[in-house]
């Protein structure tokens, strides 16, 4: 599919599937997936690693002859797995994308390339070798896969290694960013274009500034290329709105979903967000979309995806709801007849677990304000309210800034707040239970994933007790001081709890004890005052 102006009719919407880890690499386990993309309505396989282009080229060879050698057959090796992708995605229509963050580069290419650096040996951004280095790996990325599809890219991220944020930030020089992103983005379109492959360019921008200047040059380009935004703004919070780019860009563009729970508690715990997709897709669709990614997995937990938890109704859900609105328990009752051979009461049953699932990892956070640290307690509750207070960007290095005053740390705010926590540890332990009764009336397949709701009280009690310790640590009141003590102690006793209940699961994946780790709870815990 290439996109080639803005009027463009495009009779196949995109409909991809994105991989967000190492598993990217493991045939046993992208292969499975491409079978259901193929079963399920998707035509897009993407593959997200910041530095995917640079394990993918090479420029040439240096000096040191082994150890280019070495790296060549790397990267033959590498774009040999690429190509067999696209050769059995091909069987079903189907395309590969690279997404990437730029510039980027691998330490090789400093040998033969020394300008690419300042003078203080740093990689400077705004250095015009960047636009020619980046052109070049793009031609020999497509030398090596011609039946690429295109690449997804990112410009305006500071987690790119040659990062303008970073570079905006720390010099005082002030380069003509308009130039710069047109020029990065030409590096990467004329090669492309050249060969009919798409560019989409991605907004995943941390300032206000990245964003407009991004989302600028994207409409310069008349609809030549397209963007690829998250569906929220920044990043994938539940209950947080559409994001506001949808509507300033001037261009065929992706709406981006997440299916793994990222901030939803990674699968760990039930993640169905179908509810939410529902509502989220009446924006897709009246926004005129061209199409959507969903990502399956996260860069920061290897070897998990969704499609092997719950999280798979999720993947679902999303080609259904890009043609046309459904309920979500049709949805899932569909999922569970096809996906599981459940059907009757039973099924019946299971969705509505599912659905009612949904209002427990939405409870870790605060007013609907993000206080969790990628699903996890924070380290301290001066970075549970900094995150809540900063969209969930807040450095843990910057101070806090707390108004007595605040209505949020008001005797009424203190009621709602404090019930809507414990009726979300309540429904949890609720939901605990009836899964526990239905699992013997599963598959055995689906009995296994639904052992997930047995964390749902751990997942829902430690964050009742971080916030509401939070929230007198906030208040800063010496007559809170004996509720914090009291608030500690529980904190204690949970970690115990769930240390036990770690120990005796010795096979549970790595990223339980991520997620559920005793030592979290216990640092947050020593954060309280005394």
């Amino acid at each position: 599919m290439t996109v080639a102006s803005s009027k463009q009719t495009i009779n196949e919407p995109f409909i991809g599937l994105e991989i967000h880890d190492v598993s990217l690499w493991s045939p046993h386990s992208v292969l499975p997936i491409i079978e259901t993309m193929k079963d399920w309505g998707y035509n897009a396989l993407v593959l997200h690693q910041n530095d995917l282009l640079d394990e993918c080229t090479q420029l040439f060879l240096g000096k040191n002859y082994g150890l280019y050698d070495l790296r060549l057959k790397k990267v033959r090796s590498n774009t040999a797995w690429l190509n067999q992708l696209t050769r059995t995605l091909d069987t079903f229509g189907a395309k590969l994308f690279l997404e990437i963050k730029e510039p980027s580069f691998h330490d090789y290419v400093l040998e033969e390339t020394p300008d690419l650096l300042d003078k203080q040996g740093k990689p400077d951004p705004t250095n015009p070798a960047w636009y020619f280095f980046c052109e070049a790996k793009t031609r020999d990325l497509l030398k090596r896969v011609p039946d690429l599809g295109g690449l997804i890219i990112n410009l305006s991220s500071p987690e790119s290694r040659v990062s303008m944020p970073d570079h905006l930030a720390t010099n005082k020089t002030n380069p003509d960013i308009s130039t710069w992103f047109d020029q990065m983005i030409n590096a990467f379109h004329q090669p492309l274009s050249e060969q009919g492959k798409s560019l989409y360019v991605r907004d995943f921008s941390y300032t206000e500034n990245m964003q407009s200047g991004i989302i600028s040059a994207i409409n310069r380009k008349g609809g030549t290329i397209g963007a690829s935004i998250k569906i929220t703004a920044h990043d994938y919070f539940p209950e947080y709105p559409e994001n506001p780019a949808a509507g300033m860009i001037e261009a065929p563009f992706l709406f981006e979903f997440e299916a793994f729970g990222e901030h939803t508690g990674w699968g760990v715990i039930p993640n169905c967000r179908v509810g939410e997709l529902c509502d989220r897709m009446k924006g897709y669709r009246s926004r005129g979309a061209n199409g959507m990614l969903v990502r399956t997995s996260w860069e920061a937990i290897r070897h998990q995806n969704a499609m092997d938890r719950l999280s798979s109704v999720n993947v679902f859900a999303l080609p259904i709801l890009s043609k046309a609105e459904a309920e979500p328990e049709t949805i899932i009752l569909t999922w569970l007849k096809t996906h599981h051979r459940l059907e009757g009461e039973i099924a019946n049953q299971a969705a509505e677990l599912l659905l009612e699932s949904a209002k427990i990892p939405t409870a870790s956070y605060w007013n609907a304000k993000v206080f969790p640290r990628h699903s996890c307690l924070p380290s301290s509750w001066q970075e549970g309210w900094l995150s809540m207070e900063t969209n969930g960007m807040g450095n843990r290095g910057h101070a806090i800034s707390i108004n007595p005053a605040d209505e949020r740390l008001s005797k009424q705010a203190e009621e709602k707040l404090f019930a809507e926590k414990e009726t979300a540890t309540n429904l949890a332990i609720e939901l605990a239970e009836k899964a526990r009764t239905l699992k013997p009336h599963l598959p055995k397949h689906l009995a296994k994933q639904f052992q997930s709701f047995a964390w749902l009280p751990f997942f829902a009690r430690q964050f009742e007790l971080a916030i509401k310790s939070t929230f007198f640590a906030t208040r800063g009141s010496t007559k809170d001081l004996e509720k914090i003590v009291k608030l500690k102690a529980e904190l204690l006793s949970l970690a115990a709890s769930m240390e036990q209940h770690l120990a005796k699961a010795d096979d549970l994946p790595h990223d339980y004890h991520v997620l559920f780790d005793p030592d979290q709870i216990r640092l947050f815990t020593n954060s309280l005052p005394e």
